[in-house]
Formats: structure tokens, sequence, C-alpha cells
């Protein structure tokens, strides 16, 4: 099958790929779309923190926001069949460890991951994936394990009807936090973005104020959204380590604050500690997103997520659509095996 080949960092090509076969607890799709994340680009230059660094020299697939169609089935599999129309999850969780037995999921010790899905064909462990209803494209359904992560996040931010809320980066995860934010009742919405197409979006899906915080003053616009009082809740999503400092100073009392970006694996930010304290307020991260999968599918006929797929590009164009990541200017690209 093709796939597209990291070899060595920051060096990748379309070419031929073993293509996997199916165990007997697993299901087989055909890809018919893969997400590049936010982590893809860190991946093939080696700078993801995550990835052990004698991993970078070997040969490695990425892509992990997949929808597809199955092609077969393993003999254990009872409640899917070839045919079907799915989304998936890019790992599978064991259920009996310490983590999975005390709600940290997400932590899971002994988690199966699914075959890499910037490539033709992947298989997922029969709990990794899930039917896509029948009003939902394929297309529609690749932003799944994206509008799962932004379920997390919007989970642990403590948004609840009324609320304000200030969003630092309007790619993905934050527009996707955003439009959740509002149906969960958000009232008072900014969204902080340098690049101006990314605000024309943010403000077309229902921000408030946006805000270019390279070129405006952004403590005291979201201010003067909040009467003089900061925000309850404040996400940063861009993965600036300038921005996530900035958020700090942009809570009201009691306020609550979340990293939801990937930072760099070596990056310390200092905190104050007195304002910490007189102001009470919780600083919070987010790591994938625990049981969030069911939820996440079910707000799928329900977001604007159309506006959010810029680019649609076929596989033999993946170097092509990495540097158009790079830009900045795209919020999500679908890979098209």
């Amino acid at each position: 099958m093709k796939a597209a080949v990291i070899r060595g960092i920051g060096n990748i090509n379309v070419e031929e790929y073993p293509e996997p076969g199916c165990g007997p607890d697993e299901v087989k799709i055909k890809v018919a779309y893969c997400g590049i994340c936010g982590t893809d680009p860190e991946n093939l230059e080696g700078r993801f923190g995550l990835i052990p660094p004698e991993m970078l020299e070997k040969p490695r697939v990425l892509g992990h926001e997949a929808s597809g169609t199955i092609v077969e089935v393993g003999s254990n599999i009872k409640q899917y069949k070839v045919g079907q129309r799915v989304a998936c999850d890019f790992r599978s969780t064991c259920g009996i460890c310490y983590y999975c037995r005390n709600k940290m999921q997400n932590f899971c010790q002994n988690s199966l991951h699914a075959s890499p899905s910037f490539a033709e064909y992947a298989t997922y462990p029969e709990s990794a994936i899930y039917a896509l209803p029948d009003d939902i494209s394929l297309e529609i359904g690749a932003m799944l394990e994206p509008v799962s992560v932004a379920v997390h996040a919007t989970d642990l931010a403590n948004i609840y009807p009324g609320s304000s809320i200030a969003i630092s980066g309007a790619g993905p995860i934050g527009l996707l936090c955003m439009e959740i934010a509002i149906r969960s009742g958000a009232t008072r919405v900014l969204v902080s973005e340098p690049i101006a197409e990314k605000r024309a979006l943010a403000r077309k899906l229902g921000a408030d104020v946006v805000v270019d915080p390279f070129n405006e003053d952004l403590q005291k616009i979201g201010k003067e959204l909040t009467d003089g009082r900061g925000f309850d809740s404040v996400i940063e999503a861009s993965g600036s380590v300038q921005a996530a400092r900035d958020t700090i100073y942009l809570a009201d009392n009691c306020g609550t604050i979340l990293w939801a970006a990937v930072y760099p694996k070596d990056c310390e930010i200092a905190v104050p500690a007195f304002l910490m304290y007189a102001k009470e307020l919780t600083i919070r991260s987010t790591f994938v997103s625990p049981y969030c999968f069911p939820r996440a599918l079910n707000l799928l006929s329900k977001l604007e997520l159309k506006p959010l797929i810029t680019h649609i590009m076929p596989l033999d164009d993946i170097r092509e659509a990495f540097e158009i990541h790079k830009q900045g200017k795209s919020v999500k690209i679908l890979i098209k095996p």
C-alpha cells in the first residue's frame, strides 16, 4: 500500500509500505480521510516531547485523525461489519490498570495504538472505532478525534451558562472549544489570534470579540468585555509559551485557566505565585480525551465543522500539505489517501 513514510527528521515521502494485517480483535479500514494534527509537524521535525529520541531515526508513519470504510473484521468482532463507515480513536485502553480503574483512562499503562493513518489502510482495536450515522460524511467523521479533544478541554475549563471565556488560538482546537463553549452557555466570548483569516472565521462562528494579540492590547480589550473583571474561563490552544503566560492575567477572581496545547518539552512558564493566591486561580492542563468520544460523535451534526476544513489534499501531496500547515493560515487539512 501507499503510505507517507518519515525517514529521518523532516524527511517525509509517499512510498510503498507493508499493508497491516487484521488480528482477531481488530478492524481494518480503507482510510478515507486523515487530518493533520498540530502534533504531526512537531513529530516530523523531531520536536514532539512524547517521542523517544531513538524512534526519530526509524521509518515511521503518522496520522491519527481518521475516518474510513471497514474492509475486514477480525474473527472475534461481532459489532462491526465490512462496508460500515467509521471514525476512529488512535488508541484503545485496557480497562484494568490502575489508571483505567481510577477515572484516568488517558494514562492507561497498557494502551494499544492503531496503525498510522497517513496510509491507504489502517487497523484499529474494536473499541477504538465508532460507526458514523448516515447523515455524517466521512470528511466530517475525520473531525471526531479533534472534537473529542475539545470536549475534554471544555469539561475541564469550568464553563457554565452565562459565563465568560477567552480563547487563545483560532486553530482547530481553539475554534472547536469556542463552539462547544457557546453551546454550553458561555455568553461573552473573546478569541485572540494573530492571523486575520482565522480571526474572521472565529467571528463568523460566534466570537463576540476577536483580538490581534500582536497589534492590539489583549488585556485591555478583555477587561472591557468583562466590565473590568476578567474571564471566568481562559483556554490556551495556540501552543505559544507567551500566550500561556498571558492567560494568567486574563482570568477573573476564581477563574479557571486551561493550557490545552502542546508546548516544548523543556519549556518552563513562570507563574506569579502571589497573583495565584490573591485571585484564587486554578491552572489546569489537558491530555488527549478520555471518555469523550461518544459525546463528540453526538456533536458532529451539531457543530459547524465544514468551515474548519480549509484543505483536502491527496496523500501524494502530503509534503505540500505540511508546508501549508507551517504557514499558519489553514485550520484543518485533511489528507485523502
